[in-house]
């Protein structure tokens, strides 16, 4: 059983060395063992929503290894993350995680020095959980661990027509075979499903995905070169983390669980994908807060709000060229979204501040004979005689090092120079031309400094 958990997150240009690997060995069943169907325990009810799913397993809130880096993806049915371990040891980390949180193990797991995988189940929800090295040179030691929430869809209550029969049925595969052509049963498999309350949510080559409360099914239906040209069809479902409606008439439709957003072309009008999402947010208690699109930018956008202050952002534009409107909508929670307010909020306050303070005063001293050409507090600009500037950055530079400035070179040759300086948290610049026959330009600059030009000799 564990040779098929990671299945689904094949390339679909290796599922079928998979598929052939699966079919050509021991491990071909007609259907789950009975003590499997009795351990997983799922499908006891409707696909799940996201507050159902929490209930179970949020991995917002999962205890990480010691010594973690910041997740690469985080939400609440996916964790992926970094840490310095084994496999074995991280994966009994999770294991005892999942323990105490009352998910009970299911046969097959496997943990080596070189991989750990299992999968887990709880009050007919799925869970899988695998560990591999990181593979870096550069982080020895380290390695990668997943969990994904599938839901609690059990694959083998789904609707299937009559000719299909079972290859692999299991927790979070269900494999068939069928001697009627791809269309047809892709066809037939797509009827069933609407008429059990599944919604289409997007197709890519022999793909369909469909959607029901938070749940989405993934029917993967193609021709097989191990079965000898029969069809074969294959389930896997996954909790997502937000509950991201789309009308059923999309092109492209691509769904995102780590920025927990869907994105599609439609031919349809804007005005009728507005009032699609009025309606079927709006019955699920969520409101818009303008009465019509707002337009930021090419693009017109409507914000909705929960109770809860968890927020949905719709944004559309019309794609000319290709003659379809582009629409996405994004989830974000409450505490995502005060996450963002806040760090607006301190990058205002840093900039305010930043206005607020006195510009530090720097002396640049001129060279005698030096003609200025333009000042203002935070620039100078001014002539020398030709082939002198070299000479005179010189000069300028030797001041300001004196005066503890640290310089970065850029380029600092006779004929051209870029040289920056930075003390504190202030930044300076000194540039030149000099052509060697026409007056050698310069220019001082300091976004956060008051330029006080003196001249050689003087004060």
């Amino acid at each position: 059983m564990s040779t098929l958990i990671g299945f689904w997150r094949l390339s679909a240009s290796l599922r079928w060395m998979a598929m052939t690997f699966v079919l050509c060995g021991t491990m071909v069943v007609e259907q789950a063992s009975a003590a499997d169907e009795k351990s997983t325990g799922a499908g006891t009810g409707k696909p799940a929503t996201v507050t159902e799913a929490v209930r179970v397993l949020d991995l917002t809130t999962f205890p990480l290894l010691k010594g973690a880096k910041e997740p690469v993806n985080r939400s609440v049915a996916r964790l992926s993350y970094t840490a310095p371990s084994d496999c074995k040891t991280a994966f009994e980390f999770q294991r005892k995680t999942l323990a105490s949180q009352k998910w009970t193990e299911l046969p097959g797991s496997n943990a080596t020095a070189e991989y750990a995988n299992g999968t887990f189940t709880r009050d007919g929800f799925v869970a899988s959980m695998s560990v591999s090295p990181l593979g870096d040179p550069k982080q020895p030691g380290m390695v990668n661990v997943s969990l994904m929430l599938h839901g609690n869809v059990d694959l083998k209550k789904l609707p299937m027509p009559a000719d299909l029969k079972p290859t692999y049925v299991g927790p979070q595969v269900a494999m068939y075979s069928t001697d009627v052509s791809v269309e047809k049963t892709a066809e037939a498999c797509r009827k069933l499903l609407l008429a059990q309350g599944w919604q289409p949510y997007g197709k890519a080559g022999d793909t369909q995905f469909f959607k029901q409360n938070a749940i989405r099914l993934t029917a993967y239906i193609t021709a097989a070169p191990a079965l000898k040209g029969k069809t074969s069809v294959s389930f896997t479902a996954e909790q997502l983390s937000a509950d991201v409606p789309a009308p059923a008439d999309t092109v492209d439709l691509q769904y995102s669980d780590s920025t927990k957003q869907v994105l599609f072309d439609t031919k349809g009008s804007e005005d009728s994908v507005e009032a699609f999402y009025r309606k079927t947010l709006g019955s699920a208690g969520w409101k818009a807060t303008t009465d019509n699109t707002v337009k930021i930018g090419f693009k017109d956008m409507v914000i909705f709000r929960n109770a809860a202050q968890d927020m949905f952002s719709l944004e559309m534009y019309e794609m000319k060229d290709e003659q379809v409107l582009r629409v996405t909508l994004k989830h974000q929670s409450a505490a995502e979204v005060a996450a963002i307010e806040k760090r607006l909020d301190e990058e205002s306050a840093a900039k305010k501040s930043k206005k607020e303070t006195p510009l530090t005063r720097v002396k640049i001293v001129l060279p005698p004979g030096a003609k200025l050409t333009e000042e203002a507090k935070t620039r100078l600009e001014f002539t020398v005689g030709a082939g002198k500037a070299k000479t005179t950055a010189e000069s300028i530079r030797k001041g300001l090092r004196d005066a503890g400035w640290k310089e970065v070179v850029t380029t600092a040759d006779a004929m051209v120079g870029e040289i920056e300086f930075t003390k504190d948290n202030q930044e300076l610049t000194l540039s030149y031309v000099d052509t060697g026959f026409l007056h050698a330009e310069f220019t001082i600059r300091g976004p956060r400094v008051e330029l006080e030009k003196a001249t050689a000799g003087k004060e």
